[in-house]
Parts: structure tokens; C-alpha cells; sequence
């Protein structure tokens, strides 16, 4: 069939745009005839999507496929569509973690998740990256939801030069590297990750953490900065945006893999983790639970005394780590690419078949 795909943003360092691009890939391979739209496309992919306002002038679809992330002018135009849509949903964080610190962000988030309703309405089945995210649609009123993980590429094996960090060995338990991946946003909880770390350097103190992602709240951020300076000046490194290849050479120098998130529709950086063999500590919040399963330590809440008694236990119980360490990389391998190829291959099959057959 023709199955036309659609996403705001195309990017190639990012989890969205590489997930979109196996989508695409896997659309061909099963036999479909597929183009794929987006409002922004970053110039190293131009002669692999075309611009969103160009669909007008190519033939009409089958089926509609929407990777669902954040609120866009794409869900407008599907909206006002008559095809079949599918959803692909990744998760939109609640507006009220950034009212009070963006409030033009939360505003765009509040009509984000009013599209989602909506698009859940309109459509005729999804795919989700989490029982978490396919929950919310349920709720919503679409029953047709598979869950599929996040397709996304394996980071253990990427190279990294010695020059990248300072450090890539995990020797001293007296000076644990503690490292948190993931934009800068009032939802992910950096705040805790230092009052945790201010708790830890009591009985450790050459403990640090290593914050790495990019701002999506300037005030959040500066905040954040204020915060470190005054309770642990220099043990707080933000890394911001880095390659591929740094990102690798910090998950080889981590010791404990630490998050604090209030919200995570899926958690790609946790698998990332794990499967590097770093062990994770993380708080149960969202769709960690089911992304960590039973090879982390999950947290029931935010005390940062309880999450440095949890990182003091992995790193002083090298048969609690070890134990972490090989369930960890279990789980990502049950998470992995080629796994996940094959189950979003079968869960397209199966909802653009029915879509196609909807009335």
C-alpha cells in the first residue's frame, strides 16, 4: 500500500528522527510504496523526506503514519485529512513541569497533549513505545494500541579516543562518577541528581555527576548551575550536546547510571546504560519500571538520602553490581535493534492492514 509518514522534526542525532528512519526502512522492506514529510529536515537529510507543505502535490495515501512527539502544525494537517491515520506515540511531557519555568513552553505543551486527544480520536490504531504511552491513548478512547520500543541505535560499540574524557577506568569507589543523560527540563529532575550528590559526597566526596543533553529551559538551567555551584561547586560537570563518541567513552567511565525523572515515556539513555554494563539506579516513575525491568534499582519517590543509600549499595556490593551488570546488558539485548526491527515490522503489518480495512 502507500503509506505516507509524517513527523515535525527530521534529525539525525536524534532518538525521534533515527527511530522515524528505521520506520521508513522497514516500511520498504515489507513492500509498501512510503515517502516520508516533516515541517524542519536537517540539511544532511533533505534527499530522504520532503517538506510537509509539498504533500499536496503527490499522490494520495493508503494510510496515514504519524510519529507522534511533541505538539506540531503536522497534526493540524492530518486532522484535517480523510485517510486512515496510525499513530506512532512517543510520549509528550505534561505542560505543568514547565508552566512555571517556560511558560511559552508549557503553553505549546498544553496544546501538544490537546492534539494528542484528538489525534486519538481521529485515528484508526497506533503503535507506542511503552504500555506506559499506550495507556494514555486508551484513555483517549483508541483500543488499537501495540507497544513496540523505540528503535534506536546501539552506543556500547561506538569508539572513543582516550582524549575524549579524563578517565575511562572505574577504580576508586571513594570517587564514583555518577552519570545522568538527558535534555536539561524541569520533568527529569536534575534538581534531585544534586541533592543526591550532596547527600553522597558526605561519606564520598570526591563523588561527581555528569549531566549530559542540552537545555529545554534556559531558567531551568541556570537554575540548576546556581544550585550546583553553591551546594558542590566543581563536582557538577554540564556536558551539554556531545558526539557519539564521547557520549560512549562517558557510559565506559560511569560507575552508577543515575536518574530522577518524574516523567519518562520510554528511556532510551537507560538501555544505553545498561547495555554498556553500567549499573542503573533509577527512580519508578513513567515507563521506567518496564524499560528497566528487574536489572535496576528502582526508587519509589525522590528522597535524595534514599537514591544515596541505593548508589552506596551498588558500589560497595560488588556482588549486587555484578549481579546488575549482566541483567542489565540481558535487558538491553531484549530491547536491541534487531529485536525491536522485527516487532515493529509485525506491528505495522498488522495496523496498517486494519486501517486500511477501516470503514
Amino acid at each position: 500500500m502507500r503509506v505516507h509518514q509524517f513527523t515535525a522534526t527530521l534529525n539525525p542525532r536524534d532518538a525521534v528522527g533515527f527511530h522515524t528512519l528505521e520506520v521508513d526502512a522497514i516500511l520498504r522492506e515489507l513492500g509498501h510504496d512510503t515517502e516520508l514529510f516533516a515541517t524542519s529536515i536537517h540539511p544532511e537529510l533533505r534527499s530522504r523526506a520532503h517538506q510537509l507543505e509539498d504533500h499536496e502535490q503527490v499522490a494520495p495515501p493508503d494510510v496515514l503514519l504519524y510519529q507522534l512527539s511533541t505538539g506540531s502544525p503536522v497534526a493540524e494537517y492530518l486532522l484535517a485529512r480523510s485517510e486512515p491515520l496510525v499513530l506512532n506515540y512517543h510520549n509528550l511531557t505534561p505542560a505543568e513541569f514547565f508552566d512555571p519555568w517556560e511558560p511559552s513552553v508549557g503553553a505549546e505543551l498544553h496544546h501538544g497533549l490537546r492534539q494528542v486527544s484528538r489525534l486519538a480520536r481521529r485515528a484508526t490504531g497506533a503503535i507506542a513505545d511503552s504500555a506506559f504511552n499506550g495507556a494514555a491513548l486508551v484513555a483517549e478512547g483508541l483500543e488499537d494500541v501495540a507497544v513496540v520500543p523505540v528503535l534506536f541505535a546501539p552506543i556500547a560499540s561506538t569508539g572513543g579516543s582516550d582524549e575524549e574524557i579524563e578517565s575511562e577506568e572505574r577504580d576508586d569507589p571513594l570517587k564514583p562518577l555518577l552519570l545522568f543523560v538527558g535534555r536539561l527540563a524541569p520533568n527529569k529532575c536534575q534538581h534531585d541528581l544534586i541533592s543526591t550528590l550532596t547527600v553522597l559526597r558526605r561519606s564520598r566526596p570526591g563523588a561527581e555527576l555528569v549531566l549530559v543533553g542540552t537545555a529545554s529551559s534556559a531558567q531551568y538551567e541556570s537554575a540548576l548551575r546556581s544550585l550546583a555551584g553553591a551546594v558542590c561547586p566543581d563536582a557538577v560537570t554540564f556536558a551539554g550536546s556531545v558526539s557519539f563518541e564521547k557520549l560512549a567513552a562517558w557510559y565506559r567511565r560511569a560507575d552508577v547510571f543515575v536518574s530522577m525523572s518524574a516523567h519518562e515515556g520510554f528511556g532510551v539513555p537507560l538501555v544505553e546504560a545498561m547495555e554498556a554494563g553500567v549499573p542503573v539506579v533509577a527512580r519508578a516513575a513513567g515507563a521506567v519500571p518496564e524499560t528497566v525491568g528487574s536489572a535496576g534499582l528502582l526508587l519509589d519517590g525522590d528522597d535524595p538520602v534514599v537514591a544515596a543509600a541505593a548508589i552506596s549499595r551498588v558500589l560497595d556490593d560488588e556482588t549486587v553490581r555484578n549481579q546488575m551488570i549482566v541483567q542489565g546488558r540481558q535487558r538491553a539485548r531484549e530491547l536491541s535493534l534487531e529485536l525491536s526491527r522485527q516487532a515493529m515490522a509485525e506491528a505495522l503489518s498488522n495496523v496498517l492492514e486494519r486501517a486500511r480495512s477501516a470503514p
